[in-house]
């Protein structure tokens, strides 16, 4: 995970698992923030998190809903993305 997403582990993340992490930073990070989180870290803790249950605005859970199909083949957000826009 890259540094700087250390801000949003004010508590530690030394003993936690890679979906609380990422459900973590799904919840409170900026954009441009979750956006630096590694895609294949995204790849391998997403479908472990009930995304209905992530405590974040209702337009952030329809983004992920939206980009869960392009997820798998993904090689990076620009990619995803572009796979969306596609779509």
């Amino acid at each position: 995970m890259p540094n700087k997403l250390d801000k949003y582990f004010w508590d530690g993340d030394g003993s936690i698992s890679e979906a609380y992490k990422l459900k973590r930073i799904l919840e409170y990070a900026s954009f441009p923030d979750l956006i630096t989180y590694l895609v294949e870290d995204l790849k391998k803790a997403l479908p472990a998190i009930h995304v209905d249950g992530l405590r974040t605005s209702s337009q952030r859970k329809e983004f992920i809903a939206l980009i869960m199909p392009f997820l798998s083949d993904a090689q990076s957000w620009e990619d995803m993305i572009h796979r969306l826009i596609k779509a």
